[in-house]
């Protein structure tokens, strides 16, 4: 285990050299989750050994259809909170977002329409659950995506900018961005606290379901008229299940499609965010936007001082 940790700890830092902003970011929250351990072997004189090895919940081998995620397993997950109008002291949590940086979420721009969030929720697992250590943001700002109109459903994507820092511990911490335009990946992981059935209520828990790339003449089929004037664009990925049933649903807009590269690993790289879906959750693909369309957007804001 120690070896093949100290593998790809050591072909990251060769890879580190000329990357882009938001990977060296990427490489940095990874240095979070190593945990180095010191053996001393049973031999005369014997000099100390460094072993490393990942620090977080194990990911389980793998929302409408999904399962319940372990605690912490997802530590970027955010959750976007209105004032509830029956009780001020209560929210209303009906979008999801990431955690990318020690300031900012990633979310989509639609969530937005009818109005801006009071806050965000970060390191929460189970919403009736006050001993989670989830902490509630303030928000600074929100930048939608230039291009995104609420008529139409391009560019669904918005940063939200918190008051303060984000102190990251095994909680709560930011997850990488994919920047490639390739996404070469066998499986894609939603998370959310979304309806687990159509027109049905969020879920307390936060679940997890695995899908996959569908291919994009099924969403040009089923996404179409005033909202589709140009058909499908490439910052948009067709995804669902080959599996009836599993689908992300209403609350998890703005929530990852995220994928985990390293074998035992802690970090997610966020390859897409929940856009829009049909009307019958978990009956057919949704729509995604892709990351990796907006990367150089996304840095300028969030990291445009480095």
């Amino acid at each position: 285990m120690g070896l093949r940790v100290g593998f790809y700890l050591t072909l990251f830092a060769v890879l580190v050299q000329g990357q882009r902003i938001s990977e060296r970011k990427c490489e940095e929250y990874r240095k979070l989750t190593i945990k180095t351990t010191a053996i001393i072997p049973l031999v005369v004189n014997p000099n100390p050994l460094k072993v490393t090895s990942f620090n977080c919940s194990k990911t389980v081998d793998l929302i409408v259809g999904g399962e319940v995620a372990k605690k912490n397993e997802f530590p970027h997950q955010a959750l976007l909170g209105w004032i509830s109008p029956d009780d001020p002291e209560e929210y209303k949590f009906e979008c999801g977002g990431s955690l990318i940086s020690e300031r900012y979420v990633l979310t989509a721009a639609h969530c937005f329409k009818r109005g801006n969030p009071d806050i965000v929720r970060l390191g929460e697992h189970n919403i009736d659950d006050d001993s989670d250590n989830q902490v509630d943001f303030e928000i600074e700002s929100i930048e939608r995506h230039p291009e995104y109109k609420f008529r139409a459903s391009y560019h669904d994507i918005a940063l939200i900018k918190l008051k303060e820092n984000v102190r990251f511990s095994k909680v709560i911490r930011p997850a990488c961005l994919w920047t490639g335009q390739n996404i070469n990946v066998s499986a894609l992981i939603a998370t959310g606290f979304g309806s687990m059935e159509t027109a049905g209520s969020g879920s307390n828990l936060l679940r997890k379901v695995v899908l996959q790339f569908i291919d994009r003449q099924i969403c040009k089929r089923q996404f179409t008229g005033r909202q589709f004037k140009a058909g499908i664009i490439d910052e948009q990925l067709c995804i669902g299940s080959e599996t009836s049933g599993k689908d992300t649903c209403q609350g998890d807009s703005g929530g990852p499609i995220q994928t985990i590269l390293e074998p035992k690993g802690c970090t997610y790289h966020i390859i897409a965010v929940t856009s829009l879906g049909p009307l019958s959750c978990g009956n057919s693909p949704a729509l995604y936007t892709k990351v990796s369309g907006y990367i150089d957007w996304i840095e300028g804001i969030v990291w445009k001082d480095e």
